[in-house]
């Protein structure tokens, strides 16, 4: 029975060395843990917050594999640096017949010297645990990490209720979400222009209605209205050139068709390189087209391209119209089926470019009982001033003159001061009108 004595003994000792090596192995690995932990803790909680402030707090269970996996990573390489400092279950078995004042007869019994002495019943290794040092700190951090989730707190969404967003970049940003869902024009465009918007709702809603933050949604909206007049302008043209090419090519003069090639080149050309472009699909069908060989193109989908393009720029106008803007002085031209060709000469039902039909005329009475007077049959020669043929030494013109000079007394005054203060209307505006004009002027305007 001593042999298995022995042995028994030997397990006690064994197991109890183990014991206390695992404590202090785990209590040197949670010190190292305690502050990397703290800090995670802070940084998921701000960001949880920020999350939930702006409305963008993602699903749960994605947040806590997360946090899982960051703290994993941090556990792995906190373990591994304080691997360095671990004590094996030989050292803890030293560590307690130090405590316990055994004289090395554990170190003895182990080496085989001696006999393994009889296991008491508390062995003491003068190790104990200190919770609220060790664990304090963790349940801190996850606590607070648990905490970001419940905190009452606001949200972007009712500040920016607080304080309504300018009436300018709301027009904005629905003209550019109307233009997004016409599909009128390229992503790019609309892209480039949110990011912008963006930067500008990032700043404190206090400093929306600020002059630098005012002037800012000005200028983009001014840049927004300029591209699309331009694009409008574009597509107008080359609807009008492509017309009058199909219709008309045969009928043309030589430079006249000519021209109506070379503008309608150009348009699609600033289309392709303007900053607002249409969307590529009718830009690539525009860029395909041969002007030249229209006769031999499907006249059907002709038709269907000119009038894409036509309700493309309608809503464009439609657009400009919403948003306060009076358009383009061009709308004037008229909205005729076939439109002229040239100067306002052409051969279509509706009116040409230029000419007397375009734009309103004039207000009524602006030329007063003049205007009785006038006839416009009448021929008349004009006095020609080209002086091209005069030599040097040929007398132009002689005239006579006098110097106007003030004979009024003169004295000496402080500087800024009058003899005579003006009385009434003069005070404002001095008269310098003759009679004879004054009542030249009333006859012209009664």
């Amino acid at each position: 029975m001593e042999p298995l004595s022995q042995s028994h003994q030997e397990k006690i000792w064994t197991h109890h060395a183990r014991t206390i090596s695992k404590k202090l192995n785990l209590a040197w690995w949670i010190e190292l843990l305690n502050l990397p932990l703290a800090f995670i803790g802070l940084l998921a909680a701000t960001a949880i917050l920020l999350a939930r402030y702006f409305g963008q707090l993602p699903n749960y269970v994605l947040i806590v594999a997360v946090l899982l996996f960051t703290l994993s990573i941090i556990g792995l390489i906190s373990w591994k640096l304080s691997s360095k400092r671990f004590e094996s279950p030989s050292e803890s078995m030293v560590r307690i017949e130090e405590k316990m004042k055994l004289r090395n007869a554990l170190s003895a019994a182990k080496a085989g010297v001696s006999p393994w002495p009889e296991a008491p019943a508390e062995i003491n290794a003068g190790v104990t645990w200190h919770w609220q040092r060790t664990l304090l700190p963790s349940l801190c951090s996850i606590l607070v990490i648990i905490a970001a989730f419940f905190i009452p707190i606001g949200s972007h969404a009712e500040e920016i209720h607080k304080h309504p967003s300018p009436d300018a970049r709301d027009n904005l940003e629905q003209a550019l979400e109307e233009l997004k869902d016409d599909e009128i024009v390229q992503e790019d465009y609309i892209e480039e222009m949110e990011e912008q918007i963006d930067e500008l709702k990032q700043q404190d809603p206090n400093e929306w209605f600020s002059h630098s933050s005012l002037e800012a949604i000005d200028n983009l909206t001014q840049s927004h209205d300029a591209a699309s007049k331009e694009l409008r302008r574009n597509m107008k043209n080359a609807e009008r050139t492509l017309q009058n090419l199909q219709k008309h090519g045969d009928k043309l003069n030589k430079q006249t068709k000519e021209n109506l090639l070379d503008e309608f080149g150009k348009a699609v050309e600033n289309m392709d390189t303007g900053a607002m472009k249409p969307n590529q699909e009718l830009l690539n069908q525009l860029k395909q087209i041969d002007p030249e060989q229209l006769n031999q193109l499907n006249e059907e989908q002709l038709n269907q391209l000119r009038q894409n393009m036509r309700n493309m720029a309608e809503k464009l106008k439609q657009q400009q119209q919403n948003g306060g803007n009076d358009g383009d002085p061009d709308d004037a031209e008229g909205n005729g089926d076939n439109e002229g060709r040239g100067d306002g000469q052409g051969e279509g039902d509706g009116p040409g470019r230029g000419g007397i039909n375009r734009g309103p005329g004039h207000a009524p009475g602006m030329l007063g009982d003049e205007a009785n007077k006038l006839n416009p049959n009448k021929v008349e020669r004009l006095k020609s001033n080209d002086l091209s043929n005069t030599l040097p030494g040929d007398l132009l013109e002689t005239t006579d003159g006098e110097h106007d000079i003030d004979k009024t007394n003169s004295k000496i005054r402080g500087g800024g001061e009058t003899e005579n203060k003006g009385a009434g209307g003069e005070r404002v505006w001095k008269n310098s009108l003759l009679p004879e004009e004054k009542k030249a002027i009333k006859n012209f305007f009664k």
